[in-house]
């Protein structure tokens, strides 16, 4: 074991490394694990996320619970707005969508083009010309049921003003942010009392290879070491629990916790690990999550 954990510290500082280097030579351009070339993948993807989000909405909310109506945000929207235009086929009033860098103007208008058909097919009812014409709106910069903003700020109560989000989706965007004390409070800002929150969080490495073999490799090192490579957008490091206290500490509760990856091996997850990532509360068997939460 004592070999293993050597190897992988020192492979870990490697690829510390290489993410640090690509981050200044191009930003941050990829959020998503697939490349915007691959249209189908790509819309797959975003079919995907946005079945598994209301998958746990139901579960969370109730069978009941209707996308109608509903002022919907998407953290981190990531490389295009096919999620965004989903919900709206999906029913969603209206969809707003905030990010720090702006990753949809590169995507192709063949992919809309292709999803839009996938959503012809998926259901026919969908009124494919109404989504067409909001994306167009959002294009030119026109008020669009489409609303995407990029703050490099990231103040969220700003760009959406305060208490006007029923419902906050985000998919693993969570871990990118740098202070999730200041984006709890800015979000709370911007939700309805009732407001939910449905967010996949991923807690795993996020380099390629390692994640693989090491997933928690990014908790081998302690805060001094770790620091050397940080740049905007490098996962937090932050633990199940502390999403739990900074949205406590807001006004939200309800709040349910469900692994959706995880390690099996019980105290082997905790070896090789530095304090505080070796003690039992931080869950390090959890690889990813959804959290779920609603605004009291």
């Amino acid at each position: 074991m004592l070999l293993r954990n050597t190897f992988f510290y020192t492979a870990g500082l490697g690829f510390l490394t290489l993410a640090k280097a690509k981050n200044v030579l191009q930003g941050y351009s990829s959020p998503k694990p697939i490349d915007n070339s691959e249209t189908a993948r790509c819309i797959q993807y975003d079919v995907d996320v946005v079945d598994e989000w209301l998958k746990h909405l139901r579960a969370y909310a109730g069978e009941s619970y209707s996308l109608a109506g509903k002022n919907v945000l998407e953290l981190g929207p990531g490389s295009d707005l096919g999620i965004g235009l989903y919900l709206l086929a999906k029913g969603c009033a209206q969809y707003n969508a905030c990010d720090v860098n702006n990753l949809v103007k590169s995507a192709p208008d063949q992919f809309y083009d292709e999803l839009f058909v996938e959503l012809q097919r998926l259901d026919s009812n969908v009124d494919i010309d109404f989504l067409r014409e909001q994306l167009n709106l959002a294009k030119a910069g026109e008020p669009s049921k489409l609303n995407y903003v990029v703050r490099d700020d990231f103040d969220i109560a700003a760009a959406f003003g305060e208490s006007t989000i029923d419902l906050v989706f985000s998919q693993a965007a969570f871990e990118h942010f740098d202070n999730i004390e200041e984006t709890a409070a800015r979000m709370s800002s911007a939700c309805k009392p009732g407001a939910l929150l449905i967010a996949q969080i991923d807690l795993q490495t996020h380099s390629r290879w390692i994640r693989v073999k090491d997933p928690n490799n990014i908790y081998r090192y302690p805060n001094w070491v770790y620091n050397i490579f940080r740049f905007r957008g490098i996962p937090n490091r932050l633990r199940p629990f502390q999403y739990q206290q900074a949205f406590e500490a807001q006004g939200w509760g309800d709040i349910s916790i469900t692994p959706l990856t995880q390690l099996d091996g019980g105290q082997r997850c905790y070896s090789g690990m530095t304090r505080p990532f070796s003690e039992e509360q931080s869950q390090m068997e959890y690889l990813s999550v959804m959290f779920c939460a609603k605004k009291l």
